[in-house]
């Protein structure tokens, strides 16, 4: 960043957004990603994917070294110069325990979650090759799971969570259980611990497409919606400060980004955002 009042921080959900949902492509997002690399707009993915699964990402993506937010705030790995040696954050519930609960459930609701499924049902039901099926599976503290139960009976299930203390939330493709941590309360530990040094007062860009996101999004200073490739919107933006995209993918998260980039760089003066 040159010259900004408010440094940047980038919380971006993955699937669907920064990269499309079926193909997983992300050619369009690597131009406005060098834009921010560039500008040291730390840029923190936010997803339900496993932490092997997103240093593999962030890594292949030539990301600045930044947290990572796995398991939809379950789970957050420190990286980068600020945080050397800081051991993983955990504010997740053990997937042992989510599994002991849904193992209950079996008798009284149908759905497959992941360890069902095994490395081939996932492989299945993600189109990912063995190998990243697998880091896929490495999960600590959450579970997703295929409903093949009547989706009217998706709010009871929902409730037998709850009476666990487990929550359900719908993704992209699966619908997730977890224990009380969320993408938002993740995000706030991450915002603090950026204001505990050098970024005392960021301005936060946060971009979802699914209600798993919603969390994230309501807490940003500048909530990004990414439609879904026939048009949904499945989250719920406040356009007086936000922005939705009119692409799907990873064309409208570049294209939405770089937009509020541009007006980001009017607004405040800054020579190159």
């Amino acid at each position: 960043m040159t010259s900004s009042l408010h440094p940047i921080l980038l919380f971006t959900d993955v699937d669907g957004c920064l990269l499309n949902k079926t193909d997983y492509d992300c050619g369009p997002a690597i131009p406005v990603l060098r834009r921010l690399r560039e500008n040291n707009v730390p840029v923190i993915l936010s997803s339900s994917k496993t932490g092997r699964e997103l240093r593999a990402l962030a890594a292949e993506l030539k990301l600045s070294p930044a947290p990572l937010i796995c398991e939809n705030g379950g789970q957050i790995l420190w990286q980068g110069t600020q945080w050397p040696t800081r051991e993983a954050t955990c504010p997740g519930t053990s997937r042992d325990v989510i599994l002991d609960v849904l193992s209950e459930l079996k008798l009284a609701f149908r759905f497959r979650s992941f360890r069902d499924l095994g490395l081939e049902g996932v492989m299945q039901a993600t189109d990912l090759p063995s190998a990243k099926a697998q880091m896929a599976t490495e999960r600590s503290s959450t579970e997703p799971l295929l409903w093949d139960d009547a989706p009217e009976r998706i709010e009871a299930f929902r409730e037998s969570l709850s009476r666990k203390s487990l929550t359900l939330t719908k993704g992209g493709r699966f619908w997730h259980v977890a224990g009380a941590a969320t993408k938002g309360a993740a995000m706030k530990i991450v915002v603090q611990e950026y204001r505990n040094g050098s970024f005392t007062s960021p301005l936060t860009v946060a971009i979802g497409d699914s209600p798993i996101d919603q969390s994230m999004l309501n807490i940003a200073d500048v909530p990004i919606g990414i439609p879904a490739p026939d048009g949904t919107l499945n989250v719920d933006i406040n356009t007086a400060k936000g922005v939705v995209s009119a692409q799907h993918g990873s064309l409208g998260w570049a294209e939405s980004v770089a937009r509020v980039l541009d007006n980001l760089m009017q607004s405040t003066g800054t020579a190159n955002i």
